[in-house]
């Protein structure tokens, strides 16, 4: 213990800003089971039961909001998360030190742009006279027709799927990274010895060792399933895009509208999701992996 006392002092902050943002707020959940007034406050307010947790699944246009939340859920499961793992192993694989520490730097400076800026720089990037629109009609000529990419509702998700790669995919290799720098040396040079490839090498030494890591994460991405990015979805909508997620409906006709307990029960209820399914991920992980959180 005393031995570790700088490391437990290191954490504090930690533990402190968790406590305070994430478990003091947890009464007013009571605000999902009330009438919420503000001039009675929490414990004055009507109780309305389970009314408003129902109200969620009544509202207009919720059901294809779950549908949309869902299918960026799966598709950033499918094509996002397994990016930071590929860039890790071919990071991993770099010699050329300078050329590496450039390349990390490069892949993880966006992570520190707020989504906000994020959607700021994708207006500019795909405006009609922006970038890429002059890129094309540099290649095909004064002719080339300008596209409204953001505007267009099929490339909706497309661009929401390259955005976060663009942000997040380098700040999660550092993970990876991490997991890949901890594999015993001695298996790579005994797989070399045999004749094995580099490719053989990622795929029986590299990816197996650093398996309890890549199944962590996966538990906590699938306990995200019914959650998606407010702050990105919201930025990228516009009068010619009607696609809307949970978050930015219940934003619209719960914070706009005043209507603060139904956003809190739907915060209750994306809660109980999330838990949910995090404890049936990490069940199936251990069952079939021996690796989960806990």
């Amino acid at each position: 213990m005393k031995k570790d006392r700088a490391v437990y002092v290191l954490l504090l902050p930690a533990l402190l800003s968790v406590f305070v943002f994430s478990y003091m707020p947890m009464p007013g959940l009571i605000v999902a089971f009330k009438n919420y007034d503000v001039f009675a406050g929490f414990w004055g307010s009507d109780w309305a039961g389970l009314t408003h947790i129902k109200g969620i699944f009544q509202m207009p246009a919720m059901s294809a909001a779950i549908r949309n939340t869902l299918l960026i859920s799966v598709l950033n499961l499918l094509i996002v998360f397994p990016a930071p793992i590929l860039l890790a192993l071919l990071l991993n694989e770099l010699r050329q030190q300078l050329f590496k520490r450039i390349s990390q730097t490069l892949l993880y400076l966006p992570h520190f742009l707020s989504w906000i800026s994020v959607v700021g720089i994708a207006y500019a990037f795909y405006s009609l006279y922006g970038p890429l629109n002059e890129l094309l009609v540099t290649l095909f000529g004064e002719g080339t027709e300008r596209v409204l990419f953001l505007s267009d509702q099929s490339l909706f998700i497309p661009n929401l799927l390259l955005l976060t790669l663009w942000k997040e995919a380098g700040w999660s290799t550092i993970i990876f990274l991490a997991a890949i720098s901890s594999v015993d040396l001695a298996m790579y040079e005994a797989a070399h010895m045999d004749g094995a490839s580099k490719f053989k090498q990622a795929l029986h030494i590299t990816l197996p060792s650093i398996l309890p890591v890549i199944m962590i994460m996966l538990i906590f991405q699938l306990g995200t399933l019914f959650k998606s990015n407010f702050e990105l979805v919201y930025g990228l909508q516009n009068p010619y895009v009607d696609m809307e997620v949970i978050s930015t409906l219940i934003f619209k006709q719960g914070i706009q509208q005043g209507s603060y307990s139904l956003t809190t029960a739907l915060g209750f209820v994306e809660g109980l999701v999330a838990l949910t399914l995090t404890i049936a991920a990490n069940f199936i992980s251990k069952k079939l992996t021996n690796n989960g959180i806990w």
